[in-house]
């Protein structure tokens, strides 16, 4: 088995890993180490509640126009904003998550100050992402 084929598969088992985790409704986020944790389906609420936990900086991988996505990367950033929160809007598509994109990821997770909240409709897709940049050696930690 290739290298490629050995990282794609072990994307897919913390996909799915990663979904599980997220059936709890009662988790706000889930850590992945000290400098970063992941979320699911947002509202404004969770978010606000999220942000008083205090995160400094949030990455939202889930694209805007995704079926069933009831509040966009702007009413994010206009509520982050008020926190002084850094947001950067890094969407990417479940399943089909790219080097670029672990890459250009890397990017902002070595850029932003810690802790990092990433956002997706589960958490799996900003879980996967996370995983593939540390796996190519491209996060600073």
């Amino acid at each position: 088995m290739t290298k490629s084929a050995i990282r794609c598969l072990l994307c897919s088992v913390l996909f799915v890993t990663s979904t599980f985790a997220f059936c709890n409704t009662d988790t706000l986020s889930r850590s992945l180490n000290d400098r970063v944790s992941v979320t699911g389906q947002m509202t404004t609420e969770k978010f606000k509640s999220l942000l008083d936990q205090g995160f400094k900086s949030v990455i939202v991988n889930r694209p805007d126009h995704e079926q069933g996505n009831t509040i966009t990367a702007n009413e994010l950033r206009n509520i982050a904003e008020q926190s002084h929160v850094s947001l950067i809007y890094q969407p990417v598509t479940s399943g089909q998550i790219t080097d670029s994109d672990a890459q250009e990821f890397a990017k902002y997770y070595n850029s932003l100050p810690k802790p990092i909240l990433l956002v997706c409709k589960s958490g799996s897709r900003s879980t996967v992402l996370f995983n593939r940049a540390k796996s190519l050696g491209l996060l600073n930690e």
